[in-house]
């Protein structure tokens, strides 16, 4: 049995089964298949066969190719297929756990204006002390990190929490 015999014995039945799941058919299978192989052979005998692959799945790629070049106008607009479509109830169901923004806000005012000057204002610590009123910008970090930690205790009390890190 010679190189060809052996790959195309190899190859078929994955082609014919990709095609299949595709919607063709056995004989159109075989076309498709035989056409890979002609375009495989022709490029080994010229010299331009550039694969990185197995020849099997050179084969098997240029196989679902052919095949979706041919049918590519087969498919059906979504507009017509619009009343086949539907979502199922429990697809998405809205999170059931306050968003950060309120564990934020329970840290208390004071916290939350400190957080947003130093993440969202970007200011330093020397910066959020003169306007805080802190004596030292050391005071205003030990401050910005217990406000860090009632929200930290906050978010460690949810259901959310629990189940990520269960």
């Amino acid at each position: 049995m010679d190189w060809i015999t052996a790959l195309y014995r190899d190859a078929f039945p994955h082609a014919a089964r990709i095609v299949r799941q595709l919607g063709g058919d056995p004989e159109t299978a075989r076309d498709f298949f035989h056409d890979a192989m002609i375009i495989y052979l022709e490029k080994s005998r010229n010299g331009t066969l550039q694969v990185e692959v197995s020849p099997r799945a050179y084969l098997l790629g240029i196989t679902k190719i052919l095949w979706l070049k041919q049918h590519h106008n087969r498919y059906v607009p979504l507009s017509m297929a619009e009343h086949n479509l539907s979502i199922p109830a429990d697809f998405y169901t809205p999170p059931q756990h306050q968003p950060l923004l309120e564990r934020l806000k329970s840290a208390g005012a004071k916290c939350m204006q400190l957080l947003q000057a130093f993440y969202y204002d970007r200011l330093n610590m020397t910066e959020i002390a003169e306007q805080f009123r802190y004596s030292s910008p050391h005071s205003a970090t030990v401050q910005k990190h217990k406000c860090l930690e009632k929200v930290r205790d906050q978010v460690q009390k949810t259901e959310v929490y629990e189940e990520t890190v269960a």
